[in-house]
């Protein structure tokens, strides 16, 4: 289940300051180095968050009009524009990235009571209620701010948001047919996740939780992490 619509607002609008810091600090040349994304420069990963609040922008007119509007027309379309644009000038991509944001925050500050809970259709295919939508902005500002491998880290996840991503990805991980079987533990907190199927010999990963989201994630962890067995080789989420 994602985090309640009220959190998810809030933590959206912080996770895009974060990231616009992130972006701002870096300078425009530094945008053609690679990103911590595989075969993906900084330019691509700014790309992607940008087009990404368009189709979120997408989801939020399909809530508020009923008429079904996908996120992307097409998997090849969105790949294609992702590249596209990616090769725009640091300045275009910098206002891409601001303005799409801002028009976002803007459509989904419009939604009534009764749109937040229309039924609206994600890339995988997956229906949900568009109060979910800010929870799908909030995963992709903050762990795509790292991904610029800039000044972004998991020290600037907030602990409620990294625990949120656990849980997030926990979920979707244990639908993964014949995932690792892990445990993951806070220190120094209350979170517990399993992932896949309960096993005897499930790997028990511990740390901060903001540790415990990286990993999770697919993201490096600059805090400490333990285990209980070799750490797996995860496959990849989302």
């Amino acid at each position: 289940m994602a985090p309640g619509r009220e959190s998810s607002l809030a933590w959206m609008e912080a996770g895009t300051r974060l990231w616009e810091a992130t972006l701002e600090a870096l300078e425009d040349h530094a945008l053609t180095a690679p990103s911590l994304l595989p075969g993906w420069t900084r330019a691509h990963v700014v790309a992607h968050v940008a087009l990404n609040a368009g189709a979120l922008h997408n989801l939020v007119t399909w809530a508020r009009t009923g008429e079904e509007t996908p996120m992307y027309a097409s998997p090849e379309s969105r790949d294609a524009d992702i590249e596209d644009l990616a090769t725009a000038s640091a300045a275009e991509l910098r206002r891409r990235s601001s303005g799409d944001a801002l028009a976002l925050a803007e459509d989904v500050g419009r939604l009534g009571e009764e749109q937040w809970e229309a039924r609206v259709r994600v890339r995988q295919g997956t229906q949900i209620p568009a109060s979910v939508i800010p929870w799908l902005r909030v995963r992709e500002v903050y762990l795509h701010a790292i991904d610029l491998g800039a000044a972004a880290s998991d020290q600037d996840l907030p602990l409620d948001v990294a625990a949120a991503l656990v849980g997030d990805a926990s979920r979707q991980r244990s639908r993964v047919e014949g995932h690792p079987s892990l445990v993951l533990q806070e220190l120094d907190g209350q979170g517990r996740w399993e992932i896949g199927e309960p096993a005897a010999d499930a790997v028990e990963v511990s740390g901060d939780v903001r540790a415990l989201a990286a990993w999770v994630t697919g993201r490096p962890a600059t805090l400490p992490l333990t285990s209980r067995g070799d750490l797996p080789e995860l496959p990849a989420w989302l």
